[in-house]
């Protein structure tokens, strides 16, 4: 049986950094940066109208579904109604 070893031990914390910041998940310069980022997103009118990303889904993808409907539905309509007549045709249930 092979001898037990303990899991390496954590690095200790960067002495020069203050307690605050070691509390902090970004630094400062990354922290700006991502609040300014997020502060340009306020004017646009997308939250504030009760439009969800679920509504916008929907209208993004209705023409694509109908043009896959419009394209493929006739021909898988067609199969099941053939494959019935001949399942009916042999008096299979």
């Amino acid at each position: 049986m092979p001898a037990f070893e303990a899991p390496a031990a954590a690095p200790l914390p960067d002495p020069t950094l203050t307690a605050d910041l070691a509390n902090q998940l970004l630094e400062p310069t990354t922290e700006a940066v991502v609040r300014s980022s997020f502060s340009r997103l306020n004017p646009l009118p997308l939250g504030n109208q009760g439009v969800t990303i679920e509504s916008m889904m929907r209208e993004m993808l209705r023409p694509m579904l109908k043009e896959w409907l419009d394209e493929n539905l006739p021909t898988i309509v067609e199969r099941m109604v053939e494959k019935e007549i001949a399942r009916v045709s042999r008096g299979v249930e």
